[in-house]
């Protein structure tokens, strides 16, 4: 796990302004109680000489040990708006590309819409910022994402095709590009199946199944019904039928495989959006981090690479099952472990205090905008109390090395909070939404 406990003087940014957020309430950086066992950290912790990408790896040397057998590195997040967390990981994939020869780069977006990053990082095709504007995620639209596709461009610039860093999304949210790349394709290749599913490709491509996020609760009854509830088994008929087309022919080429792969990620999105329309988000929840699985294990075996860097949330790449409000799920990063065993690595991230990018009310309280926003101290027992009495420094510690400190081990065998939000800011959930707990070197 990396700590930044230097105050953030500003998120991830983007074109867009908003109103201050609300001050940290006052807290002590140092728990003098926490002392002893700090010192024993700082034994075990590799100081790290900062978060900008451009700096030399030198200090990641000990990192490049840590991680020379792993075949997936999970690069976390605390939140979705810290511009310290995106600048350290793409430090972190410099290392694992430049170091380690890490030719994958898979991201917590849509499977669909990085097809046009990808041809940019690869060829050189488009406008950077065009394509990273198409990416439909405001959490990846930053200039710090931007100078990441930029590097990866540059160190791609005349190397062999096959040496080259490819870069894919593995989430499925959204059906439009997908949708949109099925109908030209079989416009081409049976107009029939497009005559007879034509609606339910017309409901996929206009992203025309509505969920009501706002009053999803997880408890899980029959609400699927009325007209989105249609729509939603109109385009899983035309999912189904597209996949049969498939299973039913012996094809292998490059489209056709990069088509399939498509119905896959429209099936994921409707599964997910299946589990939310029926107040079950804990069943949504685990349909999407499968679909990442699945989508990354797919990523691999299309390039034949064999190693993959993975940019998502904390809350995604731990390695254990995923506590919500809304029950247990199996997370993306259980998945990876039970895929790959300790060839999966997963890096989180912490830190104490400072501002970041989240979806936040807005200053007169009545709506929700992106804005900068801030947290209060941690919870009397969270591990970042720990962290932050280290120093005011960004390190990394490998959990591992850490317990074999026997009063370290006794410390983290208990499950303790860290920050941890997504898009959205609840100034009402201090203790709930915003910190999760993990035994942390069972997650990390």
């Amino acid at each position: 796990m990396t700590d930044d406990t230097t105050p953030t003087d500003d998120a991830p940014t983007d074109e867009r302004t908003a109103p201050n957020g609300p001050t940290d309430e006052a807290w002590p950086r140092a728990d003098e109680s926490l002392r002893p066992l700090a010192d024993r950290l700082v034994e075990r912790a590799v100081p790290l000489e900062g978060t900008d990408p451009t700096d030399d790896l030198g200090d990641l040397a000990p990192l490049e040990d840590t991680l020379a057998d792993a075949r997936v590195v999970g690069l976390g997040e605390a939140t979705h708006g810290t511009r310290e967390f995106f600048r350290l990981k793409h430090r972190l994939i410099r290392l694992l590309v430049e170091r380690l020869e890490y030719r994958l780069v898979a991201m917590e977006a849509n499977f669909a819409e990085t097809l046009a990053i990808d041809e940019y990082v690869v060829h050189g095709r488009g406008d950077p910022r065009e394509v990273l504007d198409g990416i439909r995620f405001w959490t990846w639209d930053t200039e710090e994402v931007l100078a990441l596709l930029e590097w990866l461009r540059a160190f791609n610039e005349g190397r062999p095709v096959e040496d080259r860093v490819r870069f894919y999304g593995i989430d499925a949210q959204f059906t439009g590009a997908s949708a949109e790349g099925l109908r030209e394709f079989f416009a081409e290749r049976d107009p029939a199946l497009l005559d007879e599913h034509g609606e339910g490709l017309e409901v996929l491509v206009e992203e025309r199944i509505d969920v009501d996020w706002e009053s999803i609760d997880g408890g899980g009854d029959d609400g699927a019904t009325g007209e989105t509830n249609e729509r939603l088994e109109r385009a899983e008929r035309t999912v189904d039928a597209m996949r049969t087309w498939f299973d039913d022919r012996d094809l292998t080429d490059d489209v056709v495989a990069l088509h399939r792969q498509h119905v896959r990620a429209l099936a994921g999105a409707l599964a997910y959006k299946r589990g939310a329309h029926e107040n079950d988000m804990q069943a949504a929840i685990d349909e999407r981090d499968r679909a990442m699985a699945e989508t990354l294990a797919w990523a691999l075996d299309h390039f034949s690479h064999d190693r993959a860097a993975v940019w998502a949330h904390d809350k995604h790449l731990q390695r254990t099952t995923r506590e919500t409000r809304f029950g247990t799920a199996p997370s993306l990063g259980s998945r990876l472990a039970d895929r790959y065993g300790d060839d999966y690595y997963a890096v989180g991230f912490d830190f104490a205090d400072g501002e970041f990018q989240a979806i936040g009310p807005s200053e007169g309280g009545d709506d929700r905008e992106l804005r900068p926003c801030s947290l209060g101290p941690p919870p009397e027992d969270a591990a970042t109390r720990l962290f932050a009495t280290v120093d005011d420094s960004v390190w990394f510690l490998d959990f591992e090395a850490a317990t074999a400190d026997e009063r370290l081990a006794d410390y983290f065998d208990a499950e303790r909070p860290v920050r941890s939000l997504g898009a959205i800011y609840d100034p009402d959930d201090e203790h709930g939404r915003l910190h999760d707990s993990y035994r942390l070197p069972g997650a990390f």
